[in-house]
Formats: structure tokens, sequence, C-alpha cells
């Protein structure tokens, strides 16, 4: 996802504990944590949202593909002129 190895990660947290400081630096890492886990559940619920979307419009079509087969009835011809006009 953000392709950050493990090198990268030790900078990371070398520069925050310089930066934070090692009194403060478990309080930040545990607010990050939480905020990252708020964000994760966000992304699930939006794509659990656009699945059951694509489930309820693909339920739809194969409904609506069962009834016109069930009922053959001829589509209305548009381009016949109307007898009782």
């Amino acid at each position: 996802m953000l392709d950050i190895a493990w090198p990268e990660l030790v900078v990371i947290g070398a520069v925050a504990l310089v930066a934070i400081g090692p009194k403060d630096l478990p309080k930040v890492m545990r607010t990050l944590g939480q905020w990252a886990g708020k964000a994760r559940n966000l992304v699930h619920d939006v794509q659990r949202s656009f699945e059951q979307l694509n489930y309820e419009t693909e339920i739809a079509e194969k409904l609506h593909k069962e009834k016109q087969a069930a009922d053959p009835s001829p589509a209305p011809d548009h381009d016949r002129p109307n007898p009782t006009a």
C-alpha cells in the first residue's frame, strides 16, 4: 500500500523519538493507531456499501430479465403512427 520498508520505519521511529520524546511517544503512537483503525473501518464500510449496491443491481437486472422472459409481449413500436390521432 504505502511500500515502506523496515529501514525507513527505523528512521521514522528515530526521528519521532527525538522530536516527540520518549515520554509522549507511546501516547502519540496509540492515537495514530486509533486514527488508522478508524480510517480502515471507514474504507471497509464504503467498500461494503459499493459491493452491496453492485449485488442489488445484479439481482434487479436478473429479475427484470426473468420478467421479460416470462411475459414476451411485443415492445411498443414508436415508429408506427398512432391510429387514434
